[in-house]
Parts: C-alpha cells; structure tokens; sequence
C-alpha cells in the first residue's frame, strides 16, 4: 500500500462531550484506489471527509491507498477509523475482524444498488452467456477476461454465477484475470478479449469521459442488484460518533452530495452491514469464505 497511515495514537482534547471520545483527537479516514490516480482520489474524497469530520466536531486525516486490501487491513489494525470499501472487501474485512462495521451504503442514480455484467462487442456473434458458453465449448474458445480477484463485480460475482451454473470458466474458455476495471471495456473494443467483466457504473463513468463508445457494446449476462460501496468503521469505534456519522451520511443533502460525491452519486441509506448478505453468499459459494 502505497500510503501512509499515521499510527500515532490519538490522546486527549477531546471537542465532543461523549465519554467514548475521550482518546481521539482526529478522526482518520480512508479510501482505496476509486480513480485512476492517488491526486483524483485525494481530490475527489477529501472535502466528503472533511465535512463529515467537520459534523462531529474533529479534525479529519485522510489517506488514500493505492489498492483495497490495504485500507481494509489499516481499518482492521485500527489505523483508521473510517473508510470507504467496496463490498467484497467489506466483506472480506469483516469476516476476519467481525468488529467492523458497515453504517451507510452509498447510492448511484438514487439507488444502493449496482450491478455486475459481462459484455461483449455489438457485433459479437452470441447475444446470452448461454450463447457464448456454447460457441466457446463447440468451438474456438472464445477469450473471457476477469478482472482482479479483489473486485465485487470484476471477479467475485461472475466467479460465482459460473460456480452456479456448475462451469469452471478455465475449462470453457481461454481465461485470464486481474485486469483492471478501467481496461476491461477497451480490451472488448480493441479485439483483445471477446468478453470482459464490469460494473454498469464504471461503464457510465467511461463514456462520460469519452474513452468508450457504449454503443459499440452490448451486455450478454447482469447481475441481480448489487448493494454498493460501503462506509464502514473500525472495531471498538464510540457508538456516539459512529451514530453521529451515520445520520451526517444518510442526511446529506442531495444538492451537497452534488459537490462531495462523484459523479452520479446521490447520498446514502443507512446499513447494519445486512445489506451485504448476497456478496458474503457469493464468496462462500466460490469457496474464498470458510
């Protein structure tokens, strides 16, 4: 991880009356690689923490990661405080450290869902998965690429629809995995794989910047609704701020969350962490949770 997350203890000063409080000083918050670029992501996320810090009457200290896994480990090391996961890593995070705790989901469009898919050119000769695991298996095997094994919607969730489907994608076809997200799309366009795995907001984010035509695309198998990302707190975190944060995220403003959230993003709904159930259901089934 590419970061640098302050260990320095917090001690005393506390600016809220809650006794929960007595140890902090600051509040550190965290996010993984959600943009391309440590600076987009420092950019984009550090007014949204700031002004949470600000609700609650801390100082915030921010830190930007350059991959997941380490952002879920300094929350489980309690090196952070707050942060914000995608949901395999949520869920990842919590089954080794069962104190961590989802509080909101944030919404896209107005919804805390999102789905996964798979997509292929527009004029790919197979319109269904099912079309597409036939021509693979009577044929040439068609070259699927996943993406990294981190990744919600670019691994997990296909991994397990496969699993469902009683397939092992590496026997079917000519597989790779690890890409990431933002070469997903343009593997497909350029002829480099014949299908890729993806997320419909990362497909919007794309063609808003002009580095895909959407058109040129066409989606052969979706997802059911995926719960987005979640914010989510260390173990042992005072109940009082934790409830003071959420109630600042679930009452965000739709005009502030304009200015404070990325594009398409809404605000958020409150959540215990139930909403998570289909990506823990989707790791036990593909064997990466005991």
């Amino acid at each position: 991880m590419v970061v640098v997350v302050a260990c320095t203890p917090t001690t005393t000063q506390n600016p809220t009356n809650s006794p929960e409080a007595t140890l902090l000083n600051r509040l550190t918050f965290g996010v993984g690689p959600y943009f391309p670029t440590p600076n987009q992501n420092r950019k984009q996320f550090e007014p949204l923490f700031n002004a949470l810090a600000e609700q609650v009457n801390f100082p915030a200290e921010v830190t930007v990661a350059d991959d997941w896994i380490g952002i879920s480990e300094a929350l489980r090391s309690r090196t952070l405080d707050v942060a914000w996961l995608g949901p395999w890593g949520y869920i990842l995070a919590q089954h080794n450290d069962p104190s961590l705790q989802a509080i909101a989901t944030v919404k896209y469009k107005d919804q805390p869902t999102y789905y996964s898919v798979l997509m292929a050119r527009a004029d790919a000769p197979f319109n269904t998965l099912e079309e597409a695991i036939a021509q693979s298996q009577q044929g040439t095997k068609l070259r699927l690429s996943l993406a990294d094994v981190g990744s919600t919607s670019g691994w997990l969730i296909p991994q397990a629809e496969f699993k469902r489907r009683h397939l092992d994608p590496k026997a079917v076809f000519d597989y790779n995995e690890g890409a990431s997200h933002a070469a997903q799309a343009i593997a497909v366009l350029s002829n480099q794989v014949d299908i890729a795995s993806d997320y419909d907001r990362n497909l919007d984010v794309l063609t808003d910047e002009g580095k895909i035509d959407k058109s040129k695309l066409k989606i052969i198998w979706q997802s059911n609704p995926l719960p987005n990302d979640p914010i989510v707190v260390r173990g042992s975190f005072p109940e009082t701020i934790k409830t003071q944060l959420q109630e600042a995220l679930v009452n965000l403003p739709p005009e502030r969350a304009k200015t404070l959230l990325p594009k398409n993003y809404t605000g958020f709904v409150a959540s215990d962490g139930s909403n998570y159930a289909p990506i823990e259901q989707a790791g036990l089934l593909v064997g990466k949770l005991k």
